[in-house]
């Protein structure tokens, strides 16, 4: 694909038309996999150097040992209809020992046009690093979107990750974790909101290496129309990772005869003194709770909208960036509207 970038200020207007939450933050740009170098405001201050990670495609951030970055670093993937091939970036994440930082990821279609993304992003945190991760996916009907994301943690290191998926044709999200030295933990968590044919899956795998550390995954999905979903949630105790703590659940809710969801839960464990456990709820929305908010005067769809708000609560919540979560929250609205 010939590769042909906008002018700032057009950046600037594509950025607006993507709906991607204004926050006060620091920015890196992807425009089609590649990284715009050199726009004014996205300067960034000592402590935070960014370049590309090869070949223009994708991204490389470091963070400095010991910096805790004043503000958000948001890193926009945008998506134009000039997308006729594969689009395959790749980006590299390091936090440096004690370093501290929060990313916020928007992938945005500018257009309708039909395009494939195929994404990889490295991660590692140093000891005692701490990263929060939030993707929020925001895509045309015609996007195939693939991350895979895998991350390496060290002692005493912190993170954690949030997928916020609220349209695309056909998403899929791969995580994969390993918690290498004592005292490490990962929370991750999920929210899929799909319609009409889309299709929005998850695959989480994390990786107890080390004794004493801790993990927690929560994915939910609202499905409606015919879409489908999946979460394949897989989390492995290495033998003498003792002491190890980790959870897993996924509940889904089906607003259509028509929609699938398929769920996978995996736990295998090979060492002693653990404590591990896993769930999973597939179902429609509560009768007797929609019940008792219709007698209360309020309107059927209006009761609905409380119900699902408060089943995704739960995951949004989690979300350290006020900001940005309310920016979600809008969006939700707009698509409902």
């Amino acid at each position: 694909m010939n590769f042909v970038p906008y002018h700032t200020d057009q950046y600037q207007n594509a950025i607006l038309r993507s709906g991607v939450p204004e926050i006060d933050s620091y920015s890196i740009l992807i425009h089609n996999g590649h990284y715009i170098r050199n726009q004014p405001a996205y300067q960034f201050p000592e402590g935070l150097a960014v370049d590309n990670f090869a070949n223009g495609e994708g991204f490389s951030l470091l963070v400095a040992a010991n910096t805790k970055s004043s503000k958000p670093i948001r890193i926009i993937n945008l998506f134009d209809g000039h997308c006729d091939t594969l689009i395959q970036p790749r980006n590299r994440v390091i936090m440096e020992a004690g370093s501290s930082a929060e990313l916020l990821v928007s992938d945005c279609t500018l257009s309708g046009e039909p395009f494939t993304c195929n994404d990889v992003t490295e991660i590692t945190l140093g000891k005692a690093a701490t990263l929060d991760l939030v993707r929020l996916q925001k895509l045309n009907s015609a996007t195939r979107l693939i991350t895979s994301t895998s991350v390496q943690q060290t002692a005493c290191s912190r993170m954690k990750t949030h997928y916020v998926t609220l349209c695309g044709g056909s998403i899929c999200n791969h995580l994969s974790v390993k918690l290498s030295e004592e005292k490490a933990k990962h929370v991750t968590a999920g929210l899929s909101v799909t319609q009409q044919n889309e299709r929005a899956d998850h695959d989480i795998l994390i990786e107890h290496a080390s004794p004493d550390c801790q993990s927690n995954q929560l994915f939910k999905q609202i499905l409606s129309d015919s879409s489908t979903g999946s979460f394949t949630g897989r989390i492995v105790v290495n033998k003498d990772s003792r002491k190890t703590v980790a959870y897993q659940r996924s509940s889904n809710i089906l607003l259509h005869p028509e929609t699938k969801m398929n769920i996978c839960p995996q736990l295998e464990i090979y060492a002693d003194d653990v404590k591990c456990s896993h769930g999973a709820t597939t179902g429609q929305l509560d009768t007797e709770a929609l019940f008792y908010l219709r007698s209360r005067g309020i309107s059927e769809s209006e009761a609905r909208q409380m119900l699902l708000q408060a089943f995704a609560g739960e995951v949004l919540d989690g979300i350290s960036c006020a900001p940005f979560r309310e920016g979600i929250l809008r969006l939700m609205e707009d698509r409902k509207g």
